[in-house]
C-alpha cells in the first residue's frame, strides 16, 4: 500500500511538473497580420513590428497618456518601462534611455515621446505618465514607430516616429497593476523640460 500511494504521489508531482512546465511556455503567437486592422499595421515602420516577444508576468511598461483604457479595455501600445536588447541586436531604450535623449534636445519628455512615437494630438492628450506590470504573460508586437501627421487636419507638419512601441493586444484590467513611475526614472535628469540657463 505504502508502494502504491508513493508511485501515485510521483506520478501526481510529475504531472504537475509538465502542466507547470506548459503553462510557462506559451503557444505560438498569434500571426500579425491576421489580427491587425490597417491602422495597427501603419502604426510600424515597415507595417509590421521587427520582433514578437512573449512578455512575461512582471513586464514592466510606460507611456505618456491621458487614460489607459478605451472601448475595448487596456490600451495594447506602449513602451518598456526598462531598457532591453532584441533577439536581433537592436537596443530599445526604457524610460531612462528616452530622458537622456529628451534633455540631450531640451525639450520635454512627453514631447520628445509624442514626435518619436508619432502621436497626433486628436489620438491622445498625453497628459501623465503611466507605469504598468503585467500580472499574466502577454505577447507583444515590439516595432519602430512609423511617421505620422501632428495633426489630422493639417499636412502641413509630421512627425518622424522611429522609436520603439510595443502593441499587446486583448489587455484587460486583470491583465496589468498600475505602478509607479519615479524608481525607473534618472536621478541625473529631469522628468521635464531641461531647465534654463
Amino acid at each position: 500500500m505504502q508502494t502504491r500511494w508513493r508511485r501515485g504521489r510521483a506520478c501526481s508531482l510529475e504531472h504537475a511538473r509538465i502542466s507547470i512546465f506548459a503553462m510557462n511556455h506559451p503557444p505560438r503567437p498569434p500571426d500579425f497580420v491576421t489580427i491587425a486592422d490597417s491602422d495597427t499595421r501603419n502604426a510600424f515602420l515597415t507595417g509590421r513590428p521587427e520582433v514578437v516577444l512573449w512578455l512575461e508576468p512582471s513586464t514592466k511598461l510606460f507611456k505618456w497618456t491621458k487614460s489607459i483604457t478605451n472601448p475595448r479595455g487596456i490600451s495594447p501600445w506602449w513602451q518598456f518601462l526598462e531598457a532591453r536588447r532584441l533577439a536581433t541586436g537592436a537596443n530599445v531604450p526604457g524610460v531612462r534611455e528616452l530622458q537622456t535623449y529628451a534633455s540631450r534636445l531640451g525639450v520635454h519628455n512627453r514631447d520628445y515621446n509624442r514626435t518619436r512615437l508619432a502621436v497626433t494630438e486628436q489620438w491622445n492628450k498625453m497628459t501623465q505618465a503611466v507605469a504598468i506590470e503585467l500580472l499574466r504573460g502577454a505577447w507583444g508586437y515590439v516595432g519602430k514607430a512609423s511617421g505620422q501627421r501632428k495633426d489630422a487636419n493639417d499636412a502641413g507638419v509630421f512627425f518622424i516616429g522611429g522609436e520603439y512601441q510595443v502593441w499587446i493586444p486583448g489587455l484587460v484590467a486583470n491583465d496589468i497593476k498600475r505602478i509607479s513611475i519615479m524608481p525607473y526614472l534618472s536621478p541625473n535628469s529631469a522628468f521635464g523640460p531641461r531647465p534654463a540657463r
